[in-house]
């Protein structure tokens, strides 16, 4: 028996009917569903015929797991990854938010991706993940690693602090900034790219250092190879900073000392035949469209 399962949010962008459509026409091909405890509880509310889906709650629940779906935004797909990621489990991201990178493919297109899938007309799209040590051990085993960036800031809105970056050993700079960022392809259009940092293609080998408000107009974002050792340090004068991976946060004192580096094995993100990452840079920045000519 095939067996999936689903991460989600229920928000009221998400189409209810077409979920349950969708949950109908998995138990007639026979695959066994299998969703995650908080939007279960907000599907069989609407739907009391959906508690016969199991529910999971914990990483441990999902062994054995063929095919992962998150429908919501982008923020519920990076949730989804530090769950799957560590399996292996590829990541299907239906689109049911705001902006949507990362969940690409709309939800009304749902029920045709899955037969898509079922066919095995899909490929797997191999997507970087940064891995984080820290000095002392700050996250845990499942948390310490990042899809789209790791934020180094400061802990109080009215400081400065000093980030010193070195790549294998050799100082890159130090910053004098509000905070500085590390962005992998996939996180180049997110926190990077509002910090002025460039859009990288999810195939690029690369990382991306951006600045946060950088005291000095002459510092600019780097592109950097992502096969090294990154380190980081800093210095404060509250005597603490904030890191934050994937936007999980934790305030940490400031002799804590940081290396990243490229995990091993990467996110396994599923895409459809036509897929185009230059069409959904287009689509979701609007990048072509000219109000003055109506269009």
């Amino acid at each position: 028996m095939k067996r999936f399962v689903l991460f989600g949010r229920w928000t009221a962008r998400l189409q209810e009917e077409l979920l349950e459509t969708w949950r109908q026409f998995l138990q007639a091909q026979g695959v066994l569903l299998q969703v995650e405890a908080s939007l279960w509880e907000a599907w069989v509310r609407g739907y009391p015929d959906a508690r016969s889906l199991p529910s999971f709650s914990s990483i441990a629940e999902l062994e054995g797991t063929q095919m992962a779906f998150v429908i919501g935004g982008d923020g519920a797909f990076l949730d989804a990854v530090r769950m799957v990621a560590p399996l292996g489990v590829p990541l299907v991201g239906v689109h049911a938010g705001r902006l949507g990178f990362l969940t690409d493919i709309p939800q009304e297109r749902l029920l045709e991706t899955t037969q898509d899938i079922l066919a095995g007309r899909y490929s797997l799209e191999l997507r970087t993940l940064l891995s984080v040590t820290t000095e002392p051990e700050v996250f845990g085993p499942h948390e310490a690693f990042a899809l789209n960036e790791v934020a180094f800031s400061k802990a109080l809105t009215g400081e400065m602090i000093l980030v010193d970056v070195y790549l294998n050993g050799q100082l890159v700079n130090t910053y004098w900034a509000d905070g500085v960022l590390v962005s992998t392809p996939t996180g180049s259009t997110a926190y990077s790219l509002a910090c002025g940092g460039p859009i990288l293609t999810p195939d690029c080998r690369n990382f991306v250092l951006t600045p946060i408000a950088p005291h000095s107009l002459t510092v600019r974002p780097l592109v950097l190879p992502d096969d090294g050792v990154l380190t980081v340090t800093f210095r404060s004068r509250t005597g603490q900073v904030q890191i934050a991976v994937d936007g999980r946060s934790v305030t940490v004192p400031h002799d804590t000392a940081v290396a990243l580096r490229k995990l091993s094995t990467p996110l396994k993100s599923v895409k459809l035949p036509g897929h185009s990452y230059f069409r959904t840079l287009r689509d979701r920045l609007s990048w072509g469209i000219d109000r003055r000519e109506g269009f």
